[in-house]
C-alpha cells in the first residue's frame, strides 16, 4: 500500500512539471487577432497577447520565451518592432526601436537562446532625381541582437525574409528576393557573421518562389516551402494565378531533394515546421481554386499535422479565423529530470500513459484494491 501510494504521489508530481508539445502561431481566433499557443494535438488554444497586431511567433529553444513582431502604433502598419514575452504571454518587453528603422521582421533565436536574428528594413530616401542605377533595395539588412547587451550588429546587406539558424548555430538560412520575371525567390545559407552567402539551391525557373526554410532539429535537412504562378492580364488587370503548392526537403550531406507527397497541391500554405523530433510536419493551409486570380475573399488558414512517413494528414485546428506561421517546441525543451541525466520526454508518456485523467483513475483503482 505505501508503494502504491508513493508511486501515486511521483506520477502526480510528474504530472504537475512536465509540459506537453506545443505549438504557437499567430490566429484571429474568435475575432481576436493575437498570438495563441496550443498543445500539439490541436487542445487548450489560449491567448498569449493581442496587443498592436503581433504576429511571426517562435520558441526560444528551452521554450520559455517567444519572440515575436508587432506594430509600433496602432494605425501604422509600416513600422514594425521586434518583442519578447515569457511563453505564458507576460512580461512583454520591446527589443528593438522603431526610430532605428522602419521595419523589424522575421526574429529567431540562436540555438543557444542569447541571440536573435531579423530581418530589417530601412529606406533609404533617393536623390533627386532618381539616378538610373538607383537601388531601391537599399536599407535592407540582416541583423543580430544580443539579448545580454542589447547590441545590434549588422552582418549583411540583403533583401531577405523568413530567417531560420541552423542547430549548430554555425549558419542561417533564409529566402532571397529574386527578380520579378526573371527567375523565382530561392533558398540561401550563409555564416553566422554574413560571411559566404551562397544559394542552397540551383536557381529556380521564373514562376516558381521558395521560401520558408526550416532546418531539421538534426540540422542535416532543410524543409522549404513551394509555390508555382503565372503572370497573366485580365480585364486590364494583372494577376498572379497560383497553378500549386508543395514541399521539399534537401539533404544537406547526399546534396538531394525530395518532393513531398500526399499534400494536396491546391493548399495555400501560409507557415510550417518540423515536429515529433522530425518525423511530422506541421502546417498552416487553406484550399484554393489554382488557375484562377483570387476571388478576394480572405483566407480562412487552418493548421494540420503530416506524417512523414506514413503521408497521414491530421486536421489540428477547425475555426473561422486564420491560423498563421506555426512554430512548435521540441519535447528536449521541456526536460523533467535533473542536468545530465536521461530526459523523460511528454511524446514517451503520452505513449504508454494516454491521459492525465486516465492515470489517476487506475491508481486509484490499484489503491483501493490492494487497500
Amino acid at each position: 500500500m505505501r508503494f502504491l501510494f508513493t508511486t501515486l504521489c511521483l506520477v502526480l508530481l510528474l504530472l504537475s512539471t512536465v509540459a506537453s508539445a506545443r505549438i504557437v502561431f499567430q490566429s484571429k481566433w474568435d475575432g481576436v487577432l493575437g498570438i495563441y499557443v496550443m498543445e500539439d494535438d490541436g487542445s487548450n488554444v489560449t491567448l498569449l497577447t493581442d496587443t498592436l497586431k503581433p504576429g511571426l511567433p517562435r520558441w526560444s529553444p528551452d521554450g520559455k520565451k517567444i519572440v515575436f513582431k508587432r506594430w509600433t502604433t496602432p494605425l501604422n502598419s509600416q513600422d514594425q518592432n521586434i518583442c519578447l514575452m515569457n511563453a505564458d504571454g507576460t512580461d512583454v518587453r520591446q527589443l528593438t526601436d522603431p526610430a532605428d528603422a522602419l521595419r523589424d521582421g522575421y526574429p529567431t533565436f540562436s540555438p543557444d537562446g542569447k541571440f536573435i536574428v531579423f530581418r530589417r528594413y530601412a529606406p533609404i530616401e533617393p536623390p533627386n532625381p532618381v539616378p538610373n542605377n538607383w537601388d531601391w533595395n537599399n536599407g535592407n539588412s540582416i541583423c543580430i541582437l544580443n539579448l545580454e547587451s542589447g547590441k545590434i550588429e549588422t552582418i549583411s546587406d540583403r533583401v531577405v525574409s523568413f530567417l531560420d539558424w541552423s542547430p549548430d548555430g554555425k549558419k542561417i538560412a533564409f529566402k532571397d528576393g529574386g527578380v520579378f520575371g526573371e527567375t523565382g525567390s530561392n533558398i540561401w545559407i550563409m555564416d553566422v557573421n554574413g560571411g559566404r552567402p551562397r544559394e542552397l539551391l540551383p536557381k529556380p525557373p521564373a514562376g516558381v518562389n521558395r521560401y520558408n526554410p526550416r532546418w531539421s532539429p538534426d540540422g542535416k535537412q532543410i524543409l522549404y516551402e513551394n509555390i508555382q504562378t503565372k503572370f497573366e492580364v485580365i480585364n486590364g488587370v494583372g494577376h498572379l494565378i497560383p497553378l500549386g503548392y508543395y514541399f521539399s526537403i534537401y539533404d544537406l550531406r547526399t546534396k538531394q531533394t525530395r518532393r513531398l507527397g500526399g499534400i494536396p497541391k491546391n493548399w495555400r500554405i501560409s507557415g510550417s515546421d518540423w515536429m515529433d523530433d522530425g518525423k511530422s510536419l506541421v502546417i498552416a493551409a487553406v484550399k484554393i481554386k489554382l488557375n484562377a486570380p483570387p476571388d478576394g475573399k480572405p483566407y480562412h488558414y487552418n493548421i494540420y499535422k503530416y506524417n512523414l512517413s506514413s503521408r497521414k494528414i491530421t486536421r489540428l485546428t477547425d475555426h473561422p479565423g486564420p491560423d498563421l506561421g506555426v512554430d512548435w517546441i521540441s519535447d528536449h525543451a521541456h526536460a523533467v529530470t535533473p542536468v545530465g541525466k536521461q530526459p523523460m520526454q511528454w511524446g514517451t508518456l503520452k505513449k504508454h500513459l494516454r491521459t492525465y485523467s486516465e492515470t489517476f483513475k487506475v491508481l486509484l483503482q490499484y489503491i483501493f484494491y490492494y487497500k
